[in-house]
């Protein structure tokens, strides 16, 4: 069993980890630490402009009618 040392930032050099891994740390008991790797999901590509426009136009946040049709509801006659 290999010993590590922490440094004055609480950090601990891990042989073998490459740089920007995560690591999950689970203490088992007073004393034990258990770290497993995170893997992170696998990105989902950006959506293209055409699939934004759709996504836009069928947006329930979305008016549905123009500005004019809302002024003449909303407004005294």
């Amino acid at each position: 069993m290999k010993v590590q040392t922490i440094d004055s930032k609480r950090r601990l050099v891990l042989t073998g980890a490459k740089p920007g891994e995560s690591y999950a740390v689970h203490q088992t008991e007073q004393g034990h630490y258990e770290l497993a790797k995170v893997i992170p999901a696998p990105r989902k590509n950006k959506p293209t402009p055409v699939e934004l426009d759709k996504l836009l136009a069928t947006s329930a946040l979305t008016p549905k009618m123009d500005w004019e049709e809302l002024r003449s509801l909303t407004r005294d006659p």
